[in-house]
């Protein structure tokens, strides 16, 4: 055996399926085996993989246990000569096999290869060469000094960026989603170290290939596309946290002394310094726009109070005490910022309907509670009425404002109906259209280009023709089409604005990332509601609610058992403490059933959905349909309508 692939799968059918498939398309006289280790998968991966690719050899984790780890599982089952290290989320051309194991014959002092990346818009990774990050390489990355000199041989060095990427060229770190290594050579230093759960093992690895005396080179005759999508953790804490923990392991464990206390020093300078950004930006980000519309509805409520001072109540003289201007302002102002949070318009840019609704409802609730004040507590519903009326308008009017001097938007874009140029034979086109539709696109362009039959370079100079007549937004191209190829020669010729991605025919899925700084996308997979943010705050606070009123209704008890409802009531009182610990939810489906069908997890339910199938119609189908039906549809409203209903068995 040659070669020993070996990849670590987590959650990724679609993505593993498509490189799989570059894998066995390669063209190679060289012998193969590939090596999946699934770190407990719960989208059906091991069912589907077997059956389309029965060569796969495939181990299963029952837990979750690292990349490190799981390849190491793979290492020691390999029975390569070479052994290649893939990420299930990246794609081979047809001579990466033959031209990278040719290189590495040629050349024995090489101990890994890394290979050139693209993304999935066709643009070069330029982590696909790297250089050690010394104590000083490190400063120049954590100051930006390598950001505003990319091509520096002094501050680019993190990244190479003075090699030219076209060029083969000896480096010092290679990246982990393509890593050739002699077999023995890779069991010699011991695999990746375990005790990296995600990051840097990478670069551990490479720099203990570098300490055997042998070379590590960055290949650029082949490439590979990597649908990468870490940049879209890079902002949370997670990531600052883990990112700087592997570099301070890497550090303790690579260097002694001086160099290591100063790369110490530097990396706890990068973890204050990115985290304290990363804290800032994220308050700064959840903060304004609350802040803001609690300033602008109290200018309204300011504005109305004095009008209704002057003309109406206190017209010879006097004002409203300060009971009203501090305390019941300030706690409309509460309540309907409130109301917006749990609406969701501060977790995506807001919009019109949401904070219309948002506010009337909140009016309405805040109208109810006037009415159980004392007396003294009343002041005047009509300075609820404008209060509300002009602190809906003050809402729209900063950010309208803001927008126009900043040249953000603070609304919601209108969505964009796509332009769709599908590369696939009829039958297949229908379907590409069908998977589009059924995720909610609505194409105001569809156009279909049969498969090339000869020259692909030809077609791609015609598509380019194509995408530019009919200003295309989308090119879904499917697998059977393009070669890998001639498909990464097209995600280089089209303009960066145009979203390219293929169609899986045996998933039915479309796969594809708009840049590097995406995650990979998958079109056809069910989106669930039970899955949506906004939907579980509020249903957060349905549970707190409900705990709550179970007991401040209990001499109602009565009054529910005479009207059928008393089982309802029992349950919640009963379950009111786990629903404030978050460990029960009033209505839902349990922990079993979200892992058969691979469903949203949520809180075991006091009301479980299932439940209510008569026996007569019981069946896995059915039960599936149901429990599916509801994790897409799932909604508040719904939720609380079918506890209302909820039948005793």
């Amino acid at each position: 055996m040659d070669l020993s692939i070996v990849i670590v799968n987590y959650n990724v059918k679609a993505f593993l399926s498509q490189c799989l498939d570059s894998i066995y398309a390669s063209k190679t006289d060289f012998s193969y085996e590939v090596i999946v280790v699934d770190n407990a998968s719960s989208d059906g991966s091991e069912d589907f993989i077997s059956s389309h690719f029965p060569k796969v050899r495939w181990l299963a984790n029952s837990t979750n246990v690292g990349f490190g780890r799981a390849n190491n599982q793979g290492f020691d089952a390999a029975r390569g000569t070479y052994t290649l290290i893939l990420n299930p989320d990246t794609v081979l051309r047809e001579d990466t096999i033959e031209k990278t194991l040719t290189y590495m014959h040629a050349h024995p002092e090489v101990g890994g290869l890394g290979i050139k990346g693209i993304d999935g818009s066709g643009n070069f990774l330029p982590e696909s060469k790297r250089g050690l990050p010394t104590p000083l390489v490190a400063l120049w990355k954590i100051t930006g000094l390598s950001r505003i000199f990319p091509k520096s041989k002094i501050f680019a060095r993190y990244h190479l960026g003075h090699l030219d990427p076209d060029k083969n060229h000896r480096v010092e770190i290679l990246v982990g989603c393509f890593m050739l290594i002699p077999t023995n050579l890779l069991r010699a230093v011991g695999g990746f170290d375990p005790r990296y759960f995600m990051y840097g093992e990478d670069i551990d690895l490479s720099y203990e290939l570098l300490k055997t005396g042998k070379e590590n080179h960055y290949f650029a005759e082949s490439e590979i596309i990597h649908y990468k999508g870490e940049s879209t953790k890079r902002g949370s804490m997670n990531y600052v946290r883990m990112f700087y923990q592997a570099m301070i392991l890497f550090a303790q464990k690579q260097f002694s002394g001086t160099s290591a206390l100063a790369y110490k020093l530097l990396i706890y300078l990068g973890i204050y310094l990115r985290a304290s950004l990363a804290v800032l930006a994220r308050i700064a980000k959840s903060t304004m726009a609350p802040i803001l519309d609690a300033g602008a509805l109290l200018l309204a409520l300011e504005l109305f109070k004095n009008y209704w001072e002057q003309n109406h109540r206190y017209v010879d003289g006097g004002a409203y005490p300060t009971t009203y201007t501090y305390y019941i302002q300030g706690s409309y102002i509460l309540l309907w910022i409130f109301g917006l949070w749990l609406s969701g318009i501060y977790h995506r840019n807001a919009r019109t309907p949401v904070i219309l609704r948002s506010m009337a409802i909140t009016t309405l609730g805040i109208g109810f509670l006037y009415g159980l004040l004392p007396e003294d507590l009343r002041f005047s519903r009509a300075l609820l009425l404008l209060g509300a009326a002009g602190g809906t308008t003050a809402l729209f009017i900063w950010r309208l404002v803001l927008g126009i001097l900043s040249g953000r938007t603070f609304f919601e874009k209108k969505s964009i109906r796509p332009r769709v140029l599908s590369i696939a034979d009829i039958k297949e086109s229908e379907s590409i259209m069908n998977v589009v539709k059924s995720a909610g696109w609505q194409p105001a362009f569809e156009y279909t280009v049969q498969p090339p039959t000869d020259n692909q370079e030809n077609s791609i100079l015609e598509l380019q023709k194509l995408v530019r007549l009919y200003g295309i937004t989308d090119v879904i191209v499917s697998e059977k089409a393009f070669s890998n190829y001639a498909y990464m020669a097209l995600l280089k010729a089209l303009p960066n604005h145009v979203f390219t991605q293929r169609y899986l025919s045996e998933l039915g899925l479309i796969v594809g990332s708009s840049s590097s700084t995406q995650t990979g996308n998958v079109l056809g997979v069910n989106h669930y509601k039970t899955a949506d943010p906004s939907y579980l705050r509020q249903r957060r606070i349905a549970d707190i609610t409900a705990a709550i009123l179970s007991w401040l209704l209990l001499p109602l008890f009565p009054i529910f058992y005479l009207m059928g409802k008393g089982h309802i009531y029992a349950a919640m009182l009963s379950k009111s403490g786990q629903l404030l610990l978050k460990n029960f939810t009033l209505v839902g489906y349990n922990a079993k059933i979200s892992k058969e069908f691979r469903l949203p997890i949520l809180p075991h339910p006091i009301f479980d959905i299932s439940s209510q199938i008569p026996s007569e119609l019981r069946n896995s189908q059915i039960e599936e349909a149901l429990v599916t039906n509801y994790a897409t549809q799932a909604s508040l409203s719904t939720d609380l309508l079918k506890v209302w209903q909820w039948q005793q068995k």
